[in-house]
Order: structure tokens, then sequence, then C-alpha cells
């Protein structure tokens, strides 16, 4: 749908990204996954980017944290609970 906004990392969802239904609108896949896994940040250094710094997207947009999340579980799989 043209002019759809993520609501979760609140940028356009373009007309190839790969969205779904997320109350109350749309999300992308990525942002969906960080949603339930975390930040980019809290994948590479949890005690210093959650703990210390309190960003768990490790400095990065949370729609940037979400493309890194994505690659980081296409190359490790899910992490463990």
């Amino acid at each position: 749908m043209s002019g759809d906004v993520c609501v979760l990392c609140a940028e356009p969802i373009g007309p190839d990204d790969d969205a779904h239904p997320c109350a109350p609108g749309r999300a992308h896949r990525e942002c969906l996954l960080r949603a339930v896994v975390g930040g980019i940040g809290h994948l590479e250094d949890h005690p210093y980017w959650c703990t210390q710094m309190q960003d768990p997207d490790g400095g990065r947009t949370y729609r940037q944290s979400a493309v890194e999340v994505d690659a980081w579980v296409y190359a490790h799989g899910t992490p463990a609970a």
C-alpha cells in the first residue's frame, strides 16, 4: 500500500519491502523480528549496550538495527533465551 509507514520504526514501507499487519497498521518484517529478538546492540554486547548505555540498538536507528538483526539471525540462527 502506498503511503504506509511502519508502526515500529516510523519509516516508510516501500513497494518492495516485506511488510505484515501489525495493529494498528503494518510493519517491516525486519522490524517485527527486532521487536522479538531485541536490537543489534543487545546481540553484539548486551552488558555494554543494554545495561551500561541503555541502548539495545547499539547507536543505530530502530530500522537500521532491525536490518542488522535480520542479517545476524540469518548468519547465526536465533539466539538462546
